[in-house]
């Protein structure tokens, strides 16, 4: 029994086309728990929430928001500034930690952790 390549063509392209569905359909659903952690506690600017909701970091995101330097959020969080940089470039951090750069940063936790 041979395949149809016509019906494998046509199953692939429905497949990519569910695939692409569901990633914009990811995007928006984190576009949304951005936009909703943010409207809690804290009147963030749209620019910053969109920023955030894009994919950049949002302890990056927030510490320019605030027009702080590394070094500066590391004495008012007490966290040393290269775990700050390295937080920034993608190392995953704990809920101790979120909570110090929620109080440093002024937002609520729920937006870093």
């Amino acid at each position: 029994m041979s395949a149809d390549p016509h019906l494998i063509g046509s199953l692939e392209q429905k497949v990519r086309d569910l695939e692409s569905k569901v990633a914009a359909l990811e995007h928006a659903l984190g576009r949304f728990a951005t936009e909703a952690r943010a409207s809690d506690d804290v009147q963030l600017p749209q620019d910053v929430v969109e920023r955030i909701s894009e994919g950049e970091n949002t302890v990056r995101v927030l510490r320019q928001y605030r027009y702080l330097t590394q070094k500066e959020l590391s004495e008012r969080s007490g966290i040393r500034a290269n775990h700050i940089s390295a937080i920034e470039r993608g190392l995953p951090y704990g809920l101790k930690t979120a909570k110090r750069l929620a109080g440093a940063l002024d937002v609520p936790l729920g937006l870093l952790a």
